[in-house]
C-alpha cells in the first residue's frame, strides 16, 4: 500500500509539471473532418513520444506496478493514432510505417472474440476482459489502415472488434443496458461505472466504422448509446467541474480538458445534437477558466484519490 501511494504521488508530480506521458494534452484533432476517415477526433500526436521499452517493431511495452512488462493495447493503439495524425500533418513515411506497425500488431493480437483483453494483463478480474475504449480506438485505427492500404485484413479485423461492443457485459462484452439505453463501459464491472472519456472513445470507433461500412446492428447500437450519452450528460456536471464517471469521482484537470475536447468533436460529428454538446462544451470550458473552480477540483480530486487509490498503475 505504501508503494502504491508513493507511485501515485510521483505520478501526480509528473502530471502537475506536465511531464506525464499519460496526461499530455489531447485537444480537438488538428485534421478531424466529420464523416470522413481523415484526422482522428482528438490530437494524440503527443502519444508518439513514448520513452519506455519497446520491441523490435517499436511497439511500446508497459511496466506495471510489480515491475512486470506487458503489451497494453490501449497504450499501443493510442500511439498508433498519434502516428496517423503526424503522418497526415507531415507526410513523413516513417510516421505511416509506425502507424501500420501498430495496426499489424492489433490484427495479430486480436483474440477469437474480436477483442484485445487488457484487464487480465494487469491483474484485474472484471466482468469482461475488454474495454470499450480500447475496442473503439482499435476500430478507428484499423479503419484508417484499410483506407490508406486497401488491405481487407484491416477492415475484417475492425469488424471483428465490434463484437465485444455489441455484447452486453453479462455476455462478456462491454455494453451495459440501462433504462435510457446503452452505456459503453471502459471498465466493465458488476456495477455501473460510466467513465465518460472511455465511453466517448468507444462511440468514436462505431462512428468511424459506419463511415466505411453500413451494418444495421452497429448503427442501432451507436444511435442508442449516443442518445443515452445525451441523456446522461447532466449527471457528469458537478456544477463547478466535470465528473470522471457516474460514481461522482471528479475529473482531474487533464480529464476535464479531455472532456471539453471530446464534446467539441461530438458536436461536429453529430450536428443533430449540436445544441446539447455546445452547451456542455461551453459550460465545462467556462468552469476551466475559473481559478476557484480549478483549485476546488484539485483539492476534491486529491481527497478522492487518497481515499480510494487506483488498483493499477501503469508506468
Amino acid at each position: 500500500m505504501v508503494s502504491r501511494y508513493l507511485h501515485m504521488f510521483a505520478r501526480w508530480g509528473r502530471m502537475f509539471w506536465g511531464s506525464s506521458y499519460y496526461h499530455l494534452p489531447q485537444g480537438l484533432g488538428k485534421l478531424f473532418v466529420p464523416n470522413k476517415v481523415e484526422g482522428y477526433f482528438n490530437d494524440l500526436t503527443a502519444k508518439t513520444k513514448w520513452e519506455g521499452p519497446t520491441d523490435e517493431n517499436n511497439i511500446p511495452i508497459n511496466r506495471i506496478e510489480d515491475g512486470s512488462l506487458v503489451y497494453f493495447a490501449t497504450t499501443i493503439v493510442q500511439k498508433g493514432l498519434g502516428h496517423w495524425d503526424k503522418w497526415l500533418l507531415s507526410q513523413n513515411l516513417k510516421e505511416k510505417e509506425s502507424f501500420l506497425s501498430v495496426c499489424d500488431w492489433l490484427v495479430k493480437n486480436q483474440d477469437e472474440e474480436g477483442g484485445w483483453p487488457i484487464w487480465p494483463q494487469v491483474g484485474l478480474s472484471l466482468s469482461s476482459p475488454y474495454s470499450a475504449m480500447t475496442q473503439g480506438e482499435g476500430i478507428s485505427a484499423l479503419v484508417r489502415a484499410w483506407s490508406v492500404t486497401g488491405d481487407e485484413i484491416y477492415l475484417v479485423s475492425a469488424q471483428k472488434a465490434l463484437a465485444p461492443i455489441l455484447r452486453l457485459i453479462e455476455e462478456g462484452g462491454v455494453a451495459r443496458k440501462v433504462p435510457e439505453g446503452i452505456i459503453l463501459e471502459e471498465v466493465p464491472s458488476s456495477h455501473l461505472s460510466g467513465i465518460l472519456n472511455g465511453w466517448i472513445f468507444a462511440l468514436f470507433g462505431l462512428y468511424d466504422f459506419l463511415i466505411v461500412e453500413e451494418i444495421s446492428d452497429v448503427r442501432k447500437v451507436m444511435e442508442q448509446t449516443l442518445q443515452t450519452l445525451v441523456a446522461y450528460l447532466p449527471r457528469y456536471n458537478a456544477g463547478y467541474w466535470s465528473f470522471y464517471d457516474l460514481q461522482e469521482n471528479l475529473a482531474s484537470p487533464f480529464y476535464h480538458r479531455l472532456h471539453i475536447a471530446q464534446i467539441e468533436a461530438l458536436g461536429l460529428a453529430f450536428p443533430e445534437y449540436s445544441e446539447v454538446f455546445s452547451r456542455y462544451h461551453q459550460e465545462f470550458g467556462q468552469q476551466l477558466l475559473s481559478w476557484t473552480n480549478r483549485t476546488r477540483a484539485v483539492i476534491v480530486k486529491a481527497w478522492q484519490k487518497l481515499k480510494n487509490p487506483p488498483e493499477v498503475l501503469l508506468r
